[in-house]
Parts: structure tokens; sequence; C-alpha cells
């Protein structure tokens, strides 16, 4: 290190805390806020067709969450499934609910597909991050599973009384 300023881990951890970044203006737009309380799937603002598939996701990033807490190398998906219900959802929401209902058949001419429709298609994309999430951690398990299996068989299978 030559001394001529923070070291690369140092602004790297700096990058990541937000540290020496240029001051966010408030947001303006309900959009652009941050959620005081957390988002459910009673939320009024939610098209009724929604309510289930929001109510499956917040369900799978729990689940994720819980596996993930006994296991700090999966800091990533942790980040990421937080990041989905704290973050991308409720501002996916927000944006939803700004536009006024009488101008939701503006993106029905614009796509071809209504507001609530293109709505849920994002949830869908979620939920099926959110599985191959759940899918990647049950892969360890399953791995484990599969050889204890192997042994059991190896160990116990034989009908011959001696190994």
């Amino acid at each position: 290190m030559t001394g001529n300023g923070p070291g690369l881990l140092q602004r790297i951890a700096a990058l990541f805390s937000g540290a020496g970044s240029a001051p966010r203006e408030p947001a303006e737009r309900a959009s652009e806020a941050s959620p005081t309380t957390p988002l459910t799937a009673e939320d009024e603002r939610l098209p009724n067709a929604s309510r289930p598939r929001v109510a499956k996701l917040l369900a799978m990033i729990a689940d994720i969450e819980a596996r993930v807490e006994a296991d700090p190398l999966l800091a990533s998906a942790m980040i990421e499934v937080r990041q989905m219900r704290d973050v991308h959802l409720p501002r996916l929401l927000a944006s939803y609910a700004d536009i006024p209902p009488a101008h939701r058949a503006e993106i029905f001419r614009a796509t071809g597909r209504s507001a609530s429709y293109e709505f849920n298609a994002a949830v869908d994309r979620m939920l099926e991050r959110a599985a191959a999430l759940s899918r990647s951690l049950a892969q360890q398990d399953i791995n484990d599973f599969a050889a204890n299996l192997r042994f059991i068989e190896r160990r116990y299978g034989s009908d011959d009384p001696i190994p």
C-alpha cells in the first residue's frame, strides 16, 4: 500500500455502504419511497388477482430467510430476498398504484395487456426467482440425503448377514 488513500478493501466497503456517495433527494413519488410498513397480501392497492401471488411470494421469502439464517455463507440469498420483499415488490406496487385508474388503459394500448396483467407478470418473475433460490438452497440437503441413502444401501442393503 502506498499511503495515497484508502486501500482497495476500504474503497469497496465504502462503495457498498454508500459512504462517500452523493446525497439522494427525498422521494417525490410513492414509487420511489421506501415503505414504512411491510407489504402484505391484503394491501388495498393490490389488484385482487395479485393477492394470492403476493402471499405466495412473501411466504417463499420467509421460508428462504429461515433456511439462510442458519448458514452465514448464504448471505447473498438473504440479501436478494430481502431486497425483493423490502424494495422491489413495494416499488412495483407503488408504481402500479401511482397510475390513476382512469389512465391504466394507456398501459393496455401501449403493451396490449392490462396494467394488472403486467403487474402479475412481474410478480410471477419474482416468484420464479424465489423458487430458483429455494431449489438452490435445497440442493445440498438433497445431495446429503442421497449420499445417506447410498450409504444405508451399501451398509444394510445386502441380504448377506456378514458384510
